[in-house]
């Protein structure tokens, strides 16, 4: 299996968060003691004021650039303000497998943490990010993705049981689920990944990859298909899309009517010239000429978006897995600049990038000397940062919070 943001030649992690029971056993030991020094002051001295708590992040609650921090071990999540860089970093410990959803309407942030955890946690980010719950989506069901959808509610993809839960953003309770095993392959699986809601539909990509595969890893087997699911009656029309292994986020762009995202086939340890940069036409619905296909852009294309202009970006890997992260004209379908380059020899990758509202582009860098945040703008992709704006553990997700 390959997740977007996964490392070409990590596999995914299996661990059970314990950093995180670590520092909740650490501040349960500091509760305790601190209960039992007060209850002998009230004992020799009738009062005790409050035993000191640990700090709420000091991050705001919007205006931010939420960041998923990883090293596969452990996991954090931090923030940083778009235009002054300003970092809160570390506020709290999640999962080492997370991706963070923002919901405008409720001010929550919903932390969805894949394989090992498997479950979803709310934040409450008006009062100081605490957790408001943290609920199971099942045993190695590794949830992918996450929409908001009307009447409070949100769909979850699972990856390891070809369903859509449809949950109660409130608390975690579950409605309803899609039930999508028709699309699943030999192996019983249909590889559910990114999923979106627009326009009274819920959008999901379906991978379809052979775990069985002998000669590869979990190359991608027959039809790849995106799927239109009326969000009331769940009714499904499919797809079929030009390229497989659709492992990118879908991502809408308002002014276009369209959802942009990467099919790159045979992917990272894969590698093969055999993807591109897809975009479905909401208006038309029909799958538009390609953006980029890997073989213009002499690349693997992990994902891709389209800015206000027109310029295409794109974030990948050449043939020795240096990951590139570029520009490129949508009309000529060529590559316009290499603006990044990391060789696979760091150790680092470059997992995703953020298309800001703000019109810049935020590149998560997991350089392991110089892991952080690069600004860039423009057609071609120029470097506003000097150098990465480090945010604590390698970046692995990002999320806007208007």
């Amino acid at each position: 299996m390959v997740n977007h943001g996964s490392h070409p030649l990590t596999p995914s992690p299996e661990g059970r968060g314990k950093p995180q029971r670590r520092l909740s056993f650490r501040r349960e030991v500091a509760r305790s003691a601190a209960v039992r020094f007060c209850a002998l002051l009230v004992f020799f001295t009738g009062a005790c004021a409050d035993y000191e708590r640990p700090a709420k992040p000091d991050a705001p609650a919007s205006g931010v650039i939420l960041i998923a921090g990883s090293d596969f071990s452990s996991g954090f999540l931090s923030a940083i303000e778009p235009q002054t860089l300003k970092i809160y970093r570390d506020m709290l410990p999640i999962y080492n497998d997370a991706v963070p959803r923002y919901d405008a309407t409720n001010a929550a942030t919903y932390i969805l943490q894949r394989m090992g955890s498997d479950s979803v946690k709310r934040l409450d980010n008006s009062l100081g990010y605490v957790t408001a719950y943290e609920r199971s989506v099942g045993t190695k069901m590794n949830p992918q993705d996450l929409t908001l959808l009307p009447g409070n509610a949100m769909a979850v993809s699972l990856y390891n049981r070809n369903t859509i839960l449809i949950l109660s953003r409130s608390t975690g309770a579950q409605l309803s689920e899609i039930d999508l095993g028709q699309y699943a392959d030999a192996d019983g699986y249909a590889e559910i990944g990114a999923v979106l809601y627009q326009g009274s539909y819920i959008y999901a990509l379906v991978q379809r990859l052979n775990r069985a595969a002998t000669d590869a890893i979990w190359p991608p087997v027959g039809q790849s298909y995106l799927l239109k699911i009326d969000a009331t009656t769940f009714q499904v029309s499919e797809i079929p899309l030009t390229h497989t292994n659709p492992v990118s986020r879908l991502h809408f762009h308002a002014g276009r009517n369209s959802l942009i995202f990467a099919a790159p086939g045979r992917f990272a340890a894969n590698y093969a010239l055999d993807g591109a940069c897809l975009e479905y036409s909401l208006t038309t619905g029909l799958l538009q000429t390609p953006p980029m296909t890997e073989v213009q852009a002499g690349y693997e294309i992990a994902d891709c978006n389209i800015q206000n202009d027109g310029s295409g970006i794109f974030v990948g890997y050449d043939a020795s897995l240096n990951s590139v992260f570029g520009s490129f004209n949508t009309l000529t379908h060529t590559v316009t600049r290499v603006a990044a380059f990391l060789s696979s020899a760091n150790g680092g990758y470059y997992p995703t990038f953020l298309l800001h509202s703000n019109g810049k582009v935020y590149l998560a860098d997991r350089n392991i000397n110089a892991p952080g945040i690069r600004v860039f703008s423009g057609p071609t992709l120029t470097e506003e940062t000097t150098k990465a704006a480090y945010t604590g553990l390698p970046p692995f997700s990002l999320e806007e919070v208007p």
